[in-house]
Order: structure tokens, then C-alpha cells, then sequence
């Protein structure tokens, strides 16, 4: 089947990540080899799910990396109707991060964040962007963006 206007998959990620972030994101070089993600597009556009299909959101305060956009956008539930989600791209040099022992931390350059974005240890020196968050609690459906 041709495709002309499709993205591969690498693309797609890398701008849905940057949209449901509501951050623009440009991609620069670690150094090692590694690239965060590759594009910027509007900052207004939103993802939703059912906080159901997450099972690590049934738990209040663990960090769980959510929606189509999997590797880049992490939430947490704060009490019964209340999340708080976060860009999982590194603010040192955009890299990817992951989520270990409920906090992030980045594979490329040792800097790590506290399970509510805020460094904890660099070579970063700016917190994990927040991601807005708006919960439906009677479809039970969380929007990001």
C-alpha cells in the first residue's frame, strides 16, 4: 500500500509526545549516540483514557507511564478524582526518561527527578515539566494536554 503522507512509527511517538507534553521539544545530541525526540507540533492537542485501562493508576501516588504516548508522559493519581501528570522528557538535553522506584531518571547524562518532577540530581537544573491533567470521573476518563 502506498503511503506518501505517512509517519513512521518513530515519527508518530516522537510527535504525539510533544503534543500531549504541551512542551516544544527540540531534539539535540547527548553526546553518546542518543536523541530525544525529533519535532514540535502544537502544544493544544489532547490525549484521553480510561484511567481503568492504566492498572498502576488504581494506586495514588505511583508513577506510571500512560496513553498512546507510553514513553514520554507519565501520571500519578493524587486522591480519588485528582492526577497529576508530567513530561518524561529530560530538561538537561531532551533526553528519554524512565520511571524506576516511582521516580525518573535519565539513562543519558545520571540526572534523576523525584516522583513529582523535581530534580533531585543533575547535571539538570530544571524540573520535569507538568502536563495538564482534567479527570471525568462518571466516564472515568483522564485527558492529557
Amino acid at each position: 500500500m502506498s503511503c506518501e503522507k505517512c509517519l513512521s512509527r518513530r515519527e508518530f511517538l516522537a510527535k504525539s509526545a510533544a503534543a500531549a507534553a504541551g512542551v516544544a521539544v527540540i531534539a539535540t545530541g547527548c553526546g553518546d549516540g542518543q536523541f530525544g525526540p525529533s519535532a514540535v507540533i502544537a502544544s493544544n492537542t489532547k490525549v484521553s483514557f480510561k484511567v481503568a485501562s492504566v492498572a498502576g493508576l488504581a494506586n495514588v501516588g505511583q508513577l506510571v507511564q500512560v496513553g498512546p504516548i507510553e514513553n514520554f508522559v507519565a501520571a500519578k493519581r493524587l486522591n480519588a478524582t485528582t492526577f497529576a501528570a508530567y513530561s518524561m522528557i529530560c530538561t538537561h538535553e531532551s533526553c528519554t526518561t524512565f520511571i524506576r522506584s516511582n521516580h525518573f531518571e535519565c539513562d543519558c547524562h545520571g540526572s534523576r527527578f523525584d516522583v513529582n518532577g523535581k530534580v533531585t540530581s543533575g547535571p539538570a537544573n530544571r524540573d520535569l515539566p507538568s502536563v495538564p491533567v482534567a479527570y471525568d470521573a462518571a466516564t472515568d476518563t483522564l485527558t492529557l494536554g
